[in-house]
């Protein structure tokens, strides 16, 4: 389906308007397959796409089959300890070289006819191909038969992927995100790791990936009433005074944030127990934020620990986060694990509080009189940013 046909020219129109008469995309966009089908196109298949954890494939040999899309995906560390991304199809049959998550792994072999690849994706046997238990695949050699790779980068400890073969530098498509984090010293950064595993938690909601991404940091307004913990700050909605925001919009090329003081929100945040992540060691960060790298990945940095994770649309109606905290481990030995699990609870009883709120506004655009909303400006520049981003990309393919 070409984009005219769910969203005409007169439509696009009230959405790239000013912010003060601009519409929200209209309901259609949140339930429609059509629509969803031509985003995964558009977005998920064109941009840099955060999806697995670096530490979830720590050692050679590890294989962790994935999925972005319905497109399934293979990450294999090699005997060089180099992470690499595949398709997982097999050329021959079709079939998915991993079905599921292996460790120790000297090579790769499809379940359905044998075929085996090495680490590197490149096919090194076809048993009983020919007849024999070798299998002779030297006719195979003018076809294209190895794994096909996926251009494949990590920065934080998350792992992205890029579907495209003619894409932006990963370089430029990080570096607002960098650029966010200049007051902070990453090399201080450490996973929790327990046992040997990466510490992470997850949340799903019955609702569509713009609405989890509009919600989790760029409406600013929703936070005193949606939240328990913010309701009863004094500091929250973030006014210092009548019109007066004490928060800042950032809006960097792909990345979006609400950003704030740490000093300004004293009474609304715990203390966290954590040395902070400061370059110097007696001078916190005080930038914080609350951000998105478009389309999928979530940071939430604090002086003391930046949360990361990335969300996936499973579906118009589907979306499941999976999230991490990345805390100061530059002194020797040290261990956050008690700390860590104190904040995965805030999270967690915070995207409870969101999750029931936007599947009601899913379930609401089931409704005849849900079509196109309104901006309210003052709080709304981000939603109405990214609802642009959207249809930028869309209009891309669409060429």
């Amino acid at each position: 389906m070409q984009l005219e046909d769910l969203l005409p020219r007169e439509v696009r129109d009230t959405i790239r308007a000013p912010i003060e008469r601009a519409l929200t995309l209209p309901a259609k966009c949140y339930t429609d397959d059509g629509f969803y089908q031509l985003e995964i196109e558009a977005i998920y298949q064109k941009n840099w796409v955060a999806c697995l954890f670096e530490a979830e494939v720590p050692e050679p040999g590890d294989v962790l089959p994935f999925d972005i899309g319905e497109m399934p995906l293979l990450a294999v560390r090699g005997m060089d300890r180099v992470l690499r991304v595949f398709h997982n199809v097999c050329a021959y049959d079709g079939c998915e070289i991993a079905l599921e998550r292996a460790t120790n792994q000297e090579k790769l072999t499809s379940p359905y006819h044998g075929w085996k690849f090495d680490l590197e994706g490149k096919l090194i046997e076809t048993p009983y191909w020919d007849g024999t238990p070798q299998g002779n695949s030297d006719f195979l050699a003018h076809m294209e038969v190895d794994l096909i790779a996926v251009s494949c980068e990590t920065y934080l400890g998350a792992v992205f992927v890029n579907l495209s073969e003619q894409h932006q530098p990963f370089s430029e498509y990080i570096a607002p995100l960098i650029r966010s984090l200049d007051e902070y010293d990453l090399e201080k950064l450490g996973s929790s790791v327990v046992n040997g595993a990466l510490q992470t938690a997850a949340c799903s909601a019955n609702t569509n990936w713009k609405t989890f991404f509009e919600n989790k940091c760029i409406n600013v307004l929703h936070e005193n009433f949606v939240h328990a913990a913010y309701a009863i700050s004094q500091e929250v909605p973030r006014l210092s005074g009548e019109k007066q925001r004490a928060w800042k919009d950032l809006i960097d090329e792909n990345y979006l944030a609400l950003e704030f003081r740490k000093s300004d929100f004293l009474n609304t945040y715990p203390p966290f127990g954590l040395p902070h992540l400061g370059k110097e060691p007696e001078l916190a960060p005080e930038r914080t934020m609350f951000g998105t790298l478009y389309p999928n990945f979530y940071v939430s940095v604090f002086p003391e620990f930046i949360m990361i994770g990335f969300a996936l649309p499973n579906g118009p109606a589907q979306t499941t986060m999976r999230y991490t905290f990345l805390t100061n481990c530059s002194e020797e030995g040290s261990d956050h694990h008690e700390q860590v699990q104190m904040l995965t609870g805030m999270f967690n009883e915070a995207n409870e509080e969101d999750g029931r709120i936007i599947e009601s506004v899913q379930r609401a655009r089931k409704s005849p009189v849900y079509r196109q909303h309104f901006y309210a400006p003052f709080w709304d520049k981000m939603h109405h940013h990214f609802n642009k981003m959207i249809l930028n990309d869309l209009e891309k393919v669409s060429e």
